[in-house]
């Protein structure tokens, strides 16, 4: 698919997804989708650097928190206008400021693009840990300096009024969801630019770079140049990310916006779903925003970390190229199987994978004191392992997974309709939904050609004799 159709069926499907969101009955809806898009912007900006190129970046909230500072100067700057212009000057100026929310991102933009830049020049010479070591220093320099820095708050932080609503034209949103609707069009533009960058001869540049750096300049790459531009586009995108964020959050502080939260999940993100294209980063932070956000509502904040660190070792040592990879493998290995077998089976072992996730979730949270009884809560949790275990091996051909999978899913087919008619009422449609989904995926598994193909002998040995690889 060419970049411009890529880009207009994705801008389709942006419009479509928040045409519906606009039906949710609560703002959380957006407070949390806005999160999840953040993420996908800055995995999507740490993989045109640490993915297509191979150099790890550790300075990720730098970047980030440049953007969301430039917004505060400038919002700081808005508010004292009075006091440092004349009548006419301010009156001249206040027909300008403030600045509206797309103007503050390609300003927050410029400044990280052009920090990355410098940055890139200063240490884009050495390699491998040096480097990324050098990006970390770089976060707690710009951190110091920004502690010391009174004029957009010091140490003390920032407070940042935003209007309770917005007009666009004939509409009029609330400002959570402008600003849900601006990261949903940033977020087009970060992937729409990771995809055209990846098909174009700059990507192939990145990949020599990525492979054999010292080969790629003996060959005649610009290696130093292709880093550069690799550098300033990802803080670009990094800084476009971050200057939203104080109408976001309202107050902005130094530990907020250096948050190692935002350093942490650029990283683990693209390399749980697949460094080496675009689509992985995308997969990665829908998937790893979108459990944080469903454990920090039902167990709490505090573990969004632990579960990015649990699932980087995980997929570290069972996947290493990441989801895509995985998948990828699966393919190539599930040859001789019918097309819709190979894209059953691909959906089957997603759907055992998010709904082992949740189950993990919702079970751990079923220990809180005055919650569900503690019997459920493990039952949940080990019905959540096996459906993960289950997925992954799907997906590594292993002979037991699919029955594994199938008695899975016929205990789901069992227990849903017991659980509508002894538990509480409600979830109609989401019981149903699990239902029917059980239902296909026992007839799925059942078919011959999904049966042949996990009773091959050379299934799991020849996924084990072919290793996937190191992480790129």
């Amino acid at each position: 698919m060419r970049s411009s159709t890529f880009f207009i069926v994705a801008a389709a499907a942006c419009v479509v997804l928040f045409g519906v969101s606009l039906y949710a009955e609560s703002e959380y809806f957006f407070f949390a989708g806005y999160v999840v898009l953040q993420y996908i912007v800055l995995a999507t900006a740490w993989n045109i650097l640490g993915g297509y190129c191979g150099y790890v970046n550790f300075g990720s909230a730098a970047f980030f928190a440049l953007g969301a500072y430039s917004s505060v100067a400038l919002h700081k700057f808005t508010t004292s206008i009075d006091r440092w212009f004349s009548d006419p000057v301010a009156s001249a100026l206040h027909a300008v400021f403030p600045l509206p929310i797309p103007v503050l991102v390609l300003v927050g933009g410029f400044v990280s693009a052009v920090v990355g830049l410098g940055t890139g020049y200063l240490t884009l010479r050495l390699r491998g840990a040096f480097f990324a070591i050098a990006t970390l220093a770089l976060a707690v320099v710009l951190q110091t300096l920004i502690i010391n820095w009174d004029y957009v708050g010091g140490s003390r932080g920032a407070y940042v009024i935003r209007p309770a609503d917005v007009s666009l034209g004939f509409f009029r949103l609330a400002y959570i969801q402008y600003l849900f609707l601006i990261m949903l069009a940033l977020s087009l533009v970060a992937v729409a630019m990771a995809r055209m960058i990846e098909h174009s001869r700059l990507g192939y540049g990145f990949a020599t770079i990525r492979d054999d750096e010292l080969a790629a300049e003996a060959s005649g790459v610009p290696t130093l140049r292709l880093k550069l531009i690799a550098t300033t586009l990802s803080g670009m995108l990094m800084g476009m990310a971050g200057a939203p964020f104080p109408y976001y959050i309202g107050y902005l502080e130094p530990a907020s916006a250096f948050g190692l939260a935002y350093a942490v999940n650029s990283i683990a993100m693209p390399m749980i779903g697949g460094t080496t294209t675009w689509i992985g980063p995308l997969i990665g932070a829908i998937l790893l925003g979108t459990l944080q956000q469903i454990a920090s509502v039902t167990i709490s904040s505090a573990v969004n970390l632990l579960l990015v660190g649990v699932l980087l070792v995980t997929f570290v040592i069972t996947a290493p190229n990441g989801l895509v990879g995985l998948v990828q493998e699966f393919l190539r290995r599930a040859v001789p199987a019918p097309l819709h077998v190979h894209v059953g089976l691909v959906l089957i072992a997603a759907y055992a994978f998010v709904a082992g996730m949740l189950l993990v979730c919702f079970g751990i949270a079923a220990y809180a004191p005055a919650a569900t009884p503690i019997l459920t809560g493990t039952l949940m949790v080990v019905g959540g392992l096996l459906f993960i275990i289950s997925a992954y091996g799907l997906m590594t051909l292993h002979g037991w997974s699919h029955k594994l999978a199938l008695a899975l899913f016929v205990v789901s087919c069992l227990v849903v309709p017991a659980y509508t008619v002894i538990g509480p009422a409600g979830y109609f449609v989401q019981k149903a939904g699990v239902f029917v989904i059980s239902l296909l995926a026992i007839w799925l598994l059942m078919q011959p050609a999904a049966r042949r193909l996990y009773r091959r002998p050379e299934g799991s040995e020849a996924m084990r004799a072919a290793p996937m690889g190191a992480a790129q």
